[in-house]
């Protein structure tokens, strides 16, 4: 298993189901070989199973990342801890962070991860994205694209380099 892209949350909490969404829209694009994209729900402690075994894993959820809505932030797990406080990283009770700890916690090796934050308007009960999480999704979703394709090039010039 290579590359897995994981969308967070829930669709009928409004802006919180951007993750399932970047997923559906993967899909309808088409992915590169190698890649899987997985709608991950609010799987809660169970992420940690479905984080073991991939090189590389890109997560999108909806965070408070203090931008305007539909902003979205590049981080990794380590700038997120630096910078979690409370249950501010994530919008669920027993989200990312809290896998990320327990992995911690247990000695579990997780692989290279890079979490898309993106700023929701509301997470309310209300089915589909506010307008302007909507109108991010394109870029949003080409940002996802560039991660996993610049990272399949730089292993395919490692190889042909000898490393």
């Amino acid at each position: 298993m290579r590359i897995l892209v994981l969308g967070l949350g829930n669709p009928l909490r409004g802006d919180d189901g951007v993750g399932p969404r970047v997923v559906e829209e993967l899909t309808r694009r088409g992915l590169p070989e190698g890649v899987t994209a997985l709608d991950g729900g609010t799987g809660g402690l169970d992420l940690l199973q479905v984080l073991e075994g991939w090189e590389r894993v890109v997560v999108v959820d909806a965070a408070d990342v203090g931008r305007e809505p539909g902003q979205f932030v590049r981080f990794t797990p380590d700038q997120a801890r630096l910078v979690a406080a409370g249950d501010r990283f994530s919008l669920h009770h027993a989200g990312l962070s809290e896998v990320l700890t327990l992995a911690d916690a247990l000695g579990r090796a997780l692989p290279e991860m890079v979490i898309f934050g993106v700023q929701p308007a509301g997470i309310g009960w209300k089915e589909g994205l506010s307008p302007a999480v909507e109108t991010a999704l394109s870029v949003l979703t080409d940002a996802v694209l560039r991660e996993i394709t610049e990272d399949e090039r730089e292993k395919d010039h490692a190889q042909d380099s000898g490393d």
